[in-house]
């Protein structure tokens, strides 16, 4: 609206079309998307980092990017997109008390909180949860230190939390099947160990090691 407001027109001068965002005059999503990037008050950027950096498989990397954008199948969302398959919309299965939306699923459950200050306890970190699962993956955490593979580790154990506690609430919908946390926790311990082990910066590490202790195997 602003770049509008400074155009004049005049009805002497025949009209033409031509992008003004690009040396060719003609439109290309690069130069919108730069535009809108380069502009003041522009949205968060996305945890790009975060996401496409950590090594996790490409699948799981992708289903983290739906959850950063809030478009996985919660309960909330499939009262939008189809409302009759929305079994119970104001109960999260994993609580029992609250709505399921994407920030309360993977963030603010009373389960999954609970499994995040597991984590933060073993890094010895105090956490504050934060108003959503974007800043969550936003904020540069040195849980496991700034090395390579604390870095590596950090990521592969949240990434992992995020989608032990998605299995977990499909398990509880369409299995009828509930695990309790300590289960969850080591399904993400096992987890992250083991995307962590495929990685380059743990290459000659066994695996059983690595699932030992974390900080141990982090400390340069």
């Amino acid at each position: 609206m602003r770049s509008l407001d400074e155009l004049h027109l005049s009805p002497s001068v025949l009209d033409a079309r031509f992008w003004p965002l690009s040396s060719s005059r003609l439109f290309s999503v690069k130069s919108f998307f730069l535009a809108l990037s380069q502009s003041s008050g522009s949205p968060q950027d996305f945890p790009s980092k975060f996401v496409w950096n950590s090594q996790v498989p490409f699948k799981v990397k992708s289903f983290v990017w739906l959850v950063a954008h809030k478009k996985v199948n919660t309960n909330d969302m499939l009262q939008v997109r189809r409302p009759y398959k929305a079994l119970s919309p104001d109960i999260c299965i994993l609580c029992m008390k609250h709505g399921e939306s994407t920030d309360h699923l993977f963030l603010h459950c009373s389960l999954t909180i609970g499994l995040w200050y597991k984590l933060f306890q073993l890094a010895k970190m105090d956490w504050v949860p934060p108003r959503s699962i974007s800043d969550m993956m936003s904020i540069k955490f040195k849980g496991f230190g700034t090395s390579k593979r604390g870095i590596v580790l950090w990521q592969a154990a949240s990434i992992a939390l995020i989608r032990v506690v998605w299995w977990e609430r499909n398990a509880r919908i369409f299995q009828d099947k509930a695990r309790n946390s300590e289960f969850l926790w080591d399904s993400i311990v096992f987890l992250a160990s083991l995307w962590a082990f495929c990685s380059k910066a743990f290459k000659g590490n066994p695996l059983n090691v690595i699932q030992l202790d974390w900080i141990a195997v982090c400390t340069p």
